[in-house]
């Protein structure tokens, strides 16, 4: 898969409270090329971190203890201050009401965890793409 030396340069935000999947997914992000992968723990740290800096897509998990990845995504759009970047909520659970408030919140990528990396590539090198 191409990825142009443009899209490379964007800034990849992954909020997960397993430490795990934050490595896993930076990983593969960094051998597909990306430069600028930050991570965090919790909705707050991610929230500290996107007042500072201008993130492309955000790669979030859904259960995440304090912030849920749906109240992290409902207070960047809610803060006039901060652009709210394309959102992909990870989560292990592929209930179909959970799908459903996402999407009507205004997130349009889910990815079900474990996943596969093309997928996760994917998703980002479109929500990047399209941005």
């Amino acid at each position: 898969m191409e990825i142009t030396l443009e899209l490379l340069q964007k800034k990849i935000l992954i909020v997960d409270d397993a430490p795990s999947i934050r490595s896993l997914t930076k990983a593969i992000l960094r051998e597909a090329g990306f430069t600028h992968v930050f991570d965090a723990q919790d909705g707050n740290e991610a929230l500290a971190l996107m007042k500072k800096v201008k993130i492309n897509v955000v790669i979030c998990d859904w259960n995440m203890p304090g912030m849920t990845g749906l109240e992290l995504y409902n207070a960047v759009k809610l803060d006039p201050k901060m652009p709210t970047p394309p959102w992909i909520m990870l989560t292990s659970s592929s209930e179909g009401n959970k799908v459903k408030e996402a999407i009507q919140a205004g997130i349009t990528s889910y990815i079900i965890k474990p996943y596969k990396p093309d997928n996760l590539l994917k998703q980002v090198i479109g929500k990047i793409s399209a941005s």
